[in-house]
């Protein structure tokens, strides 16, 4: 199942609880620390996270741009992180505007 606009506010609860997100993007599972949730100027909701685990041909432990519409079976893991990514910015610039960020 994709995220849904109704569903979004999962994304936002994990946020505010510091809770880790499993999902399905492109396929493959990822298990990430979600940071910032927004929208890009041209209206693309997205989410900055910092993939922990899963499937990752760019490597782990930094903050990417995940396009919301391409998550599938999102959940939470029933983990907590700490927020402990230096090259955070709550301002996100890929952002135009930001519905929920740590």
């Amino acid at each position: 199942m994709t995220v849904s606009f109704l569903d979004l506010s999962i994304i936002c609860e994990a946020i505010r609880s510091r809770a880790v997100l499993e999902f399905d993007y492109d396929g493959r599972r990822r298990v990430v620390a979600p940071y910032c949730h927004g929208r890009t100027a041209k209206h693309s909701e997205v989410l900055r996270a910092v993939q922990l685990s899963g499937y990752a041909p760019g490597g782990l432990g930094f903050g990417k741009l995940w396009t919301i519409a391409k998550m599938t079976n999102v959940r939470l893991s029933g983990e907590t992180f700490m927020p402990e990514d230096p090259a955070y910015n709550p301002k996100d610039s890929a952002m135009a505007w930001i519905h929920c960020c740590i």
